[in-house]
């Protein structure tokens, strides 16, 4: 629901193009300000964020004018804004921010684990879907930047190996697929 909300806020804000930055921040603010949740509120000001970062980066592929561009102010404030509301509610943007590419490879990641995962499936219902709650949860974190977000990878997995409910090999196992990954951020 709130990824629909958001999807929408944001094209009629933002993507079909805006008349300012404050007016189209304003329109976002209310929009978030009918969310209760917290949680609910970071993932609808985290796809505005994604989202606005995406657009902009298409214009800047374009723009003849990147020092002076007007367009490219506009997109950085509203950049900017979006994060000082990600932060009001505790969220620290983070230099390390995942691209568009490096979440849909890590989102390939995470859906081949649960592929390798899946014969724990056969007799092992529960444990298969603690596993897959688990992984799909991770992909809503992205916005902690990377190396708090693999720290969480590592943490979960390493619980549930504790906890007992994957093996510790199969933990290891995971670990290892991330391994080069854990030492590009350290």
């Amino acid at each position: 629901m709130i990824e629909k909300l958001a999807r929408e806020s944001f094209e009629s804000n933002i993507g079909f193009g805006f008349e300012s930055y404050q007016k189209a921040l304003t329109n976002v603010k209310r929009a978030a300000s009918e969310i209760y949740s917290k949680l609910d509120k970071i993932k609808f000001f985290n796809i505005h964020l994604e989202l606005t970062n995406e657009k902009y980066q298409e214009h800047l592929k374009v723009c003849t004018n990147k020092e002076n561009c007007d367009t490219n102010k506009e997109y950085e404030a509203i950049i900017y804004f979006l994060g000082q509301e990600m932060e009001k509610l505790d969220v620290k943007i983070n230099e390390d921010t995942f691209s568009v590419e490096e979440k849909n490879t890590e989102d390939n990641r995470l859906d081949k684990i649960l592929k390798d995962l899946e014969e724990l499936k056969f007799g092992h219902q529960i444990i298969y879907d603690d596993l897959l709650k688990e992984i799909n949860e991770l992909k809503e974190f992205y916005f902690l930047g990377k190396k708090k977000w693999y720290q969480l990878f590592a943490g979960k997995f390493v619980d549930m190996a504790i906890s007992g409910v994957v093996s510790e090999t199969v933990s290891k196992q995971i670990i290892e697929s991330l391994k080069s990954e854990f030492i590009k951020i350290s």
